[in-house]
């Protein structure tokens, strides 16, 4: 069950109690919450292709994503947005534009601008994830920060 949050401004002292009551029982209340996900390659490289579908749980907008690899390397992805009627998404339904989650020769990448992307999800959106490319890489992890109204 969610608890009532208390109330946080800009400029609090969070504490433990606050910040577990407010970010780990009730992010949604906060307006703060993200979406994460893993790519495991299993020892081997990622191949590329689909890999998963999200369901988005509530009205929200991505401010950012985060990938983090286990070595350095390159991958590319592409996330692709439907509605659960719509179901399965296609890469005619890509969200992200020219400006698609990328490392380039390294273990990390992160884009707050999200230049070109669909930003606004409803509701029971399905997002799904393909690998466009890869070269390295074994594992990446994916966050996606949202902000939830």
């Amino acid at each position: 069950a969610w608890s009532t949050p208390s109330t946080v401004t800009t400029g609090d002292l969070i504490t433990a109690a606050t910040w577990n009551q407010n970010v780990v029982s009730n992010p949604i209340a906060l307006g703060l919450s993200g979406m994460s996900f893993l790519i495991d390659g299993g020892g081997a490289v990622i191949a590329t292709g689909v890999k998963m579908d999200l369901q988005v749980m509530a009205k929200c907008t991505c401010t950012a994503v985060t990938l983090l690899a286990d070595q350095s390397g390159s991958i590319v992805l592409d996330l692709w947005k439907d509605t659960y009627a719509n179901y399965p998404p296609t890469v005619a339904d890509t969200i992200v534009a020219s400006a698609k989650p990328t490392i380039s020769a390294t273990t990390k990448s992160q884009d707050t601008t999200l230049t070109g992307w669909t930003t606004a999800w409803a509701d029971g959106d399905i997002i799904r994830v393909n690998v466009d490319s890869v070269t390295t890489i074994q594992r990446v992890t994916c966050a996606l920060d949202l902000t939830y109204s």
